[in-house]
């Protein structure tokens, strides 16, 4: 039998937000920490490095971490077209490339968007949230013994579990339910559906 909606399973909360300015701008920007602190720790590498050397210069005490001396010989003795300039320039080029798409292509926000009555009111649900209340719909059609849910980028991966034979027709209703359950939270963008049935094993 279906598993109903327990007293300690509530719907997610809602968080509504007018306009997209401070808080409202941060949820729904595109998260790119990874990226972002990597980007900044090389960067924090190198400063600190050429900090120490012209310190240490300017003391009249000299330290070489790096041995730029051994470089700038290399650099000043060696042709353009030589086999490790150019490969030394091509993996500059694609490291630049790469920071590129990453800030180019969107990232995932860590809020979804969704549509309201109101066009200046925008209501912001974690993704989380979203898959739990996607998981509840799916525990309440007859015939499920459990379900899992979670978000993956712009697509739901919902699972569920059950004792019948007839996994088809079962998985009918569960999908009608969960895309029910979509149209009624309305996302702004839309959330593709890929369900799973396990019957008895």
């Amino acid at each position: 039998m279906s598993e109903g909606r327990g007293p300690s399973e509530k719907l997610p909360r809602f968080v509504p937000m007018r306009g997209f300015g401070g808080g409202a701008g941060r949820a729904f920007r595109p998260s790119r920490g990874l990226p972002a602190v990597v980007a900044a720790l090389a960067l924090l590498a190198v400063g600190g490095l050429t900090a120490v050397h012209v310190v240490s210069e300017l003391l009249g005490l000299p330290v070489r971490l790096v041995p730029y001396d051994q470089w700038a010989r290399w650099a000043s003795t060696t042709a353009w077209d030589d086999a490790r300039v150019l490969a030394v320039a091509s993996a500059l080029a694609l490291i630049g490339l790469v920071l590129i798409l990453i800030a180019a292509v969107p990232g995932r926000g860590r809020m979804v968007a969704l549509r309201t009555g109101d066009p200046d009111l925008v209501v912001g649900l974690p993704r989380r949230a979203l898959a739990r209340a996607l998981r509840v719909r799916a525990n309440q059609v007859d015939g499920v013994r459990s379900a899992g849910a979670r978000m993956r980028g712009w697509h739901a991966d919902v699972s569920v579990r059950t004792d019948l034979r007839d996994t088809t027709a079962l998985g009918e209703r569960v999908r009608a339910a969960v895309e029910d359950e979509l149209a009624r939270l309305a996302p702004a963008h839309r959330v593709s559906l890929n369900l799973r049935v396990h019957g008895p094993s």
